[in-house]
């Protein structure tokens, strides 16, 4: 029998046209990020809030700030949500790589532009 493969190549499992392909596993990633940063601007409002002691009344007051009802549009107006950043560089690479740059930084453009397809944001959340 004649076949391009070397002399008792052919059925060598060690061999990378024998070997079989890796099975493909379909997972879920979910990732918790934590960002802390300051935006300017929103509304807020401050009351005194006491310390009460029942024997001896109100006693050390403090003067507490908290932040109005829409924080998260505040913060979406002066910053970037982890998706949008994924987003921004998900353009920059596609760009990248149209003017033909493999790699940038020494960082493998189409595995990054892989990377940051398919993530989705469940829910974002901006307390102070």
């Amino acid at each position: 029998m004649l076949d391009n493969y070397p002399p008792g190549a052919a059925n060598d499992p060690r061999a990378p046209y024998n070997e079989k392909p890796d099975p493909e596993i379909e997972v879920t990633v979910r990732s918790t990020l934590i960002k802390e940063t300051v935006v300017i601007g929103c509304e807020a409002y401050q009351f005194v809030e006491y310390d009460y002691d029942p024997l001896d009344g109100f006693c050390g007051g403090q003067v507490v700030t908290e932040a109005g009802d829409d924080l998260e549009e505040c913060f979406r107006s002066q910053d970037k949500t982890p998706i949008q950043i994924i987003m921004d560089c998900q353009r920059i690479v596609g760009e990248l790589l149209r003017e033909k740059k493999r790699t940038y930084a020494g960082i493998y453009l189409p595995q990054l532009l892989d990377a940051c397809e398919g993530w989705e944001e469940e829910e974002l959340e901006v307390k102070s």
